[in-house]
């Protein structure tokens, strides 16, 4: 028969020609396989090419496990099955023939044409489940009539080939899982060791190595009872003899306690572990996983001693630093400090006082840290800055669609803040009608998005703020009374800088410090005249004040090793070049004389009270106190005030 009989011919299929292609392929198995199936197979049927693919069903591709053409085999051969013959057979898994004209009918196919193709015959590769795994197919230069032999014994290789194509999945697969389960063995912290049926090691991960101190080609052939104490070995094995007696489903133990391992160097250690039995052919082995507890108890002891040191440097820094940033020593700030301390533990509603500057949200923030909600948010939320009409859906939130740029639900504050703390700054300046559900939130615990018909459970806790008298709010109707009774159950009143004494200075300090850092620059120092002179400065602007104070004169300092005063604080500069001294009456100090706090206290007592009697019981304008003293009038005023001086009536 010619090598290149034609399928059709009576001849093709003969008894010799199965022989050969039997013969041919018979002894081999894998990529050989594919390669002595595609040459005897288009040598038998005589065609021009021959190839067996692997279907890549997510590219859409098919890549040849062996590809014979011209008469030799080509390698590499992968290709896109659109517009090809091969689509319908891995689309259908159904044979595919075509026995003439195919490149009219796939002219498409870039292929077709350096192979000559005129006909093509394409059978799918299946799965035992029927999932197409790839296929057979033959092209010739020639038309290839069908032919019931032919195509009979076309799709007896093909099974054949899916069979084997099967095979070689399953081993690639298996082989992916060793290596999987040898890279987890590996990687494992606990040691692992196999044993066979008389307890001999014949396989140890790097852990077990490291656990016993040796290698695993010196842990081999040892006996079990060579790597434990002599009652852990008695233990063990008699474990080992009760598992090879129960089900297999239960052949397995966990040993809590009382093992007790030796290292190569003869020291002892105590573990736990599990002792398990497992079956190959008729062989059984086991599998002892070990954990070495002495290094968890040291982890455990570790961890404790971690946390104590922990706890006790935050209790040192709280002691040195107040309450986180809250800084002073004042006995007005440590009252309210005192109170903080207090009420933060519980969940009460807290409203905080003060002027502007005073460090409000710090002492908010210092409360939500020390309380049983410091793990969750504290969302802070200025009233006052909110735009009047998103003021309800900022603390409620809103649904899509609710108005005009509502594109999307979004959560409000009160929802952010769940579980957490809510901090309301400026609360008297929420309009009456949000007033009326900002109560509700706080008295049931619910709250309505803008849009919504449903209710939301919230459970947070509020700390208001405010520079504002509530109750002259409430006596001008601006303000309900209600909620300024739920909000003003535990009151803090944060005290003014003028009323903290030495504070200022030691917060000017820390500020300079802060400052000169962010320039890199060394801290610049504080003489006691700039002390005395922060000190005696009113403050309107508390504590956000002096620390634009600090900021102007680092800025206009000529060295930055001093704060220039004299331009931050104009106000306390003397007047069109003349000093601020007694007034007339008044006992100046001795030359070099010693003035102790109290005595600068009474001094200037009897010196405002003197410039007010020569003045007439007039504070400010021409003639006034202020003018005679070289202050301003509010600065006066405020003087007055923190003195306890009563204006006397105007002569």
């Amino acid at each position: 028969m010619s090598a290149r009989a034609a399928p059709g011919d009576a001849g093709s299929l003969d008894q010799d020609t199965l022989r050969a292609l039997v013969a041919g392929t018979a002894a081999e198995t894998g990529e050989r396989f594919f390669d002595a199936l595609v040459e005897h197979l288009a040598r038998a049927v005589g065609t021009h090419a021959a190839w067996v693919t692997e279907w890549l069903p997510a590219a859409r591709r098919l890549r040849a496990l062996s590809f014979w053409a011209g008469g030799r085999h080509h390698a590499h051969y992968e290709y896109a099955v659109e517009g090809t013959p091969c689509a319908a057979v891995v689309e259908t898994g159904r044979l595919v023939h075509v026995p003439d004209r195919l490149l009219e009918l796939y002219a498409g196919d870039p292929d077709l044409p350096p192979l000559g193709a005129v006909s093509y015959l394409g059978v799918a590769l299946l799965d035992t489940d029927g999932a197409v795994l790839g296929h057979l197919a033959v092209i010739d230069q020639r038309p290839l009539p069908a032919d019931p032999r032919a195509l009979a014994v076309f799709d007896v290789f093909a099974g054949r080939a899916g069979a084997e194509l099967r095979r070689l999945r399953r081993e690639r697969d298996l082989r992916a899982r060793e290596r999987k389960l040898a890279g987890l063995v590996e990687s494992a912290l606990d040691a692992i060791v196999e044993l066979d049926h008389d307890l001999r090691v014949t396989g140890a991960n790097p852990a077990a190595e490291a656990v016993f101190g040796r290698p695993a080609g010196a842990l081999a052939g040892l006996r079990l009872g060579e790597l434990l104490s002599p009652a852990a070995g008695g233990r063990l094995a008699y474990l080992a003899a009760e598992l090879a007696r129960q089900p297999d489903d239960r052949q397995s133990a966990w040993i809590p306690d009382g093992l007790v391992g030796r290292r190569a160097t003869g020291a002892a250690f105590p573990a736990e572990g599990t002792l398990s039995r497992f079956t190959v052919g008729d062989a059984a082995f086991y599998t002892l996983i070990l954990r070495d507890t002495d290094q968890r108890e040291a982890a455990e002891a570790r961890i404790r001693a971690l946390t104590d040191e922990a706890a006790a440097l935050r209790a040192e820094l709280d002691g040195r630093r107040g309450f986180e940033e809250v800084l002073g020593e004042s006995p007005a700030l440590a009252a309210v400090l005192a109170d903080v301390a207090r009420v933060a533990p519980l969940d009460t509603t807290v409203l905080i006082t003060g002027e502007t500057g005073t460090g409000k949200e710090l002492v908010a923030r210092a409360i939500h840290r020390r309380s049983a909600r410091a793990g969750a948010a504290l969302v802070a939320v200025n009233c006052a800055a909110i735009p009047s009409g998103l003021q309800e859906s900022e603390l409620f939130g809103h649904e899509k669609g609710a108005f005009t740029g509502a594109t999307q639900r979004r959560a409000g504050r009160f929802q952010q803040a769940h579980g957490g703390t809510l901090f309301l700054d400026e609360v008297g300046e929420l309009p009456l009608d949000l007033q009326a559900k900002l109560l509700r939130a706080l008295q049931e615990g619910e709250v309505t998005p803008v849009g919504a018909t449903r209710t939301e459970r919230v459970d947070v806790r509020v700390i208001a703020a405010t520079h504002r008298d509530l109750a002259a709010l409430v006596a001008a109707g601006t303000f309900r009374e209600d909620l300024r009774y739920r909000l003003d159950v535990f009151p803090l009143r944060v005290p003014p800088l003028r009323d903290r004494g030495d504070d200022v200075a030691l917060l000017a300090a820390a500020f300079a410090r802060d400052l000169a850092r962010q320039r890199g620059l060394p801290p610049p120092r504080l003489t006691a005249a700039d002390r005395e002179r922060l000190r005696r400065y009113d403050w309107p602007g508390n504590v956000r004040e002096l620390r634009n104070v600090v900021e102007r004169a680092l800025i206009t300092s000529p060295d930055g090793r001093t704060l220039d005063l004299d331009r931050a604080l104009p106000e306390v500069a003397p007047r069109q070049g003349a000093a601020p001294g007694p007034a007339p009456g008044v006992p100046r100090p001795a030359p070099g004389e010693v003035l102790t706090d109290a005595a600068l206290r009474a001094l200037e007592r009897d010196n405002l009270l003197r410039a007010l009697e020569v003045a007439g019981g007039k504070v400010s304008g021409p003639g006034g106190a202020a003018a005679l003293l070289g202050l301003k009038p509010n600065t006066l005023a405020s003087r007055l005030k923190a003195l306890g001086i009563a204006r006397p009536p105007r002569t």
